[in-house]
């Protein structure tokens, strides 16, 4: 009651504020504040999003409340649902689903990460490092990622005597990093969108796939953790935190059965008809069709409007190679498979309805430039990226929500960026350079608090996939976390000194490896004293 009492008052609020006179940036980012404060004491990044589009149509109409209602899905979310796009990034994240359940039910994983850890020298290291692999294997989505390699692995980290609270740390550190900075995942249409959505009124081409390409080098926290989980696996690094955890004794493992027809290659093939199958669609249905012979025509594909439409032919692909191929000893049917995996992204599809629906509202309110007028008196247009990483940090390790911190900061960012670029008369290459890294601040700030709140989906089934609690689970992660969000944070400064965003990367890995180097040695000092 309590919580549905305080969004009660916010929408209340949301119809009265504007008679009170606040100044104008209050009244552009109020739909953003409610979806926050919504976010936060519910934990459901749909229903806060979904307060923030009520909202902003109530402060927008509010001397006409009924016509508010009208408004919402006239002016807001029906136009969200137009363009191939749009249209687009819900059938591939839908198709998508629907593949990751076929490859999780047909137990390919398992022989392969058994083939990976047979005969180790090092059976802790070879385990941990063959986890890692199976996480990168996984790229197409990061809850079924976290829960798959959870599974999969839990029994070998058992009869191998590593912690349980240690496994879910690579296991969680291959979910959404992974599946952030991967080409070909349930999260690309959705990232896509949200980049096409915020730039929609650039003054230069937008071209979506290949502005996400240059904003990889400027995303640390996720190309930082990648790094950071083979090193300390290397090193045998562990924090405090991690160490006071110890192995549990092996269970008995309830299996079904795999027989002969079980095996790697129900996992491998389709994976290469999916990325073959979405790399051969580019250049196949641009129109007009580039030729996939030249580097000139892959260019010309990824920068055109082949996305949406490579995107769901691909996976349509994969999607049919990983049903004929599913095995038929296994208790789950094809349809059962494909039907569930597709069902666990509906709610991840309502939560991009209402980011695109959000936006619409941002844009109507342009709190863009409200922000890009508040931010411009406290920092430098360079500097941009960092502040928007940690604000992205903090609101999604608040809300345990990386969608729902994309979906709320990206409409904001990008165009507060522009407005603040083009105040400062940045030329349009400078422009085009500071928008990746703005791109790549959203994403890895967003993956943080994914990575590591306690309120996060991917925290909590990473935890329920290896059989630990998930309070032991955040705090053993922890100290992993913040290293790489602290070396992202000086990457960031270095790309604000004009230091190029591979480069700012680069030597911010450099700096971390020495670090676990350093800390390792200080650990192995304090045993021998």
């Amino acid at each position: 009651m309590k919580k549905a009492s305080v969004i009660s008052v916010l929408l209340l609020l949301s119809l009265f504020l504007p008679l009170l006179g606040p100044p104008e940036f209050l009244l552009a980012l109020w739909p953003a504040i409610c979806a926050l404060v919504v976010i936060s004491i519910t934990r459901q990044a749909a229903l806060g999003l979904g307060s923030g589009v009520i909202a902003g149509a109530l402060l927008i109409h509010h001397q006409q409340p009924i016509s508010a209602i009208r408004a919402i899905f006239a002016d807001y979310v029906f136009p969200s649902l137009e363009g191939s796009w749009h249209i687009g990034a819900i059938i591939f994240t839908l198709l998508l689903g629907s593949f990751a359940g076929l490859l999780e039910k047909s137990g390919g994983f398992q022989p392969i990460l058994t083939r990976l850890t047979a005969r180790a020298k090092s059976p802790e290291k070879r385990l941990l490092g063959s986890v890692y692999l199976i996480g990168l294997l996984c790229f197409f989505d990061g809850l079924a990622n976290s829960l798959l390699t959870g599974r999969i692995s839990r029994p070998l980290a058992d009869r191998t005597k590593i912690s349980r609270e240690r496994l879910a740390w690579v296991v969680d550190s291959t979910s959404s990093p992974v599946a952030c900075v991967a080409f070909i995942s349930t999260w690309i249409a959705t990232q896509l969108s949200l980049i096409r959505e915020g730039l929609e009124n650039a003054p230069f081409p937008v071209e979506p796939y290949a502005l996400y390409f240059q904003s990889i080098p400027a995303n640390p926290y996720c190309l930082l953790t990648l790094l950071l989980v083979p090193a300390a696996i290397l090193f045998s690094y562990q924090p405090q935190a991690m160490r006071r955890y110890l192995p549990v004794p092996p269970e008995p493992e309830d299996s079904e059965p795999t027989g002969n027809q079980t095996s790697a290659r129900h996992v491998i093939i389709p994976l290469l008809a999916l990325v073959c199958g979405i790399f051969a669609a580019f250049p196949l249905l641009s129109s007009p069709m580039t030729d996939p012979l030249s580097p000139a025509g892959w260019r010309t594909a990824f920068s055109g409007d082949a996305g949406p439409y490579a995107l769901c032919a691909g996976s349509i692909l994969g999607l049919t190679v990983a049903w004929l191929m599913f095995p038929k000893n296994r208790k789950t049917t094809p349809a059962e498979a494909a039907y569930h995996g597709a069902a666990n992204l509906l709610p991840a599809i309502i939560i991009l309805t209402l980011a695109w629906s959000l936006g619409n509202i941002f844009s109507e309110l342009r709190a863009g430039e409200q922000i890009s007028a508040l931010l411009s008196d406290h920092f430098p247009v360079n500097w941009l990226p960092l502040a928007v990483f940690a604000a992205a940090a903090i609101t999604s390790f608040s809300t345990g929500s990386s969608w729902g911190a994309m979906g709320l900061l990206m409409p904001l960012a990008l165009p507060a960026t522009l407005a603040a670029a083009q105040s400062d008369g940045l030329p349009t290459t400078e422009i085009t350079t500071l928008i990746p890294a703005v791109i790549g601040a959203v994403f890895g700030g967003a993956v943080f608090g994914d990575h590591c709140s306690p309120f996060s989906d991917t925290t909590i089934v990473s935890a329920i996939a290896t059989g630990c609690e998930p309070t032991a689970h955040v705090h053993s992660q922890l100290p992993f976390a913040a290293i790489a969000a602290t070396f992202a944070a000086i990457s960031y400064s270095l790309i604000a000194l004009h230091l190029l965003p591979i480069l700012a990367t680069l030597l911010a890995a450099i700096l971390m490896l020495a670090t676990i180097l350093a800390l390792k040695k200080y650990q192995s000092s304090q045993k021998n004293t």
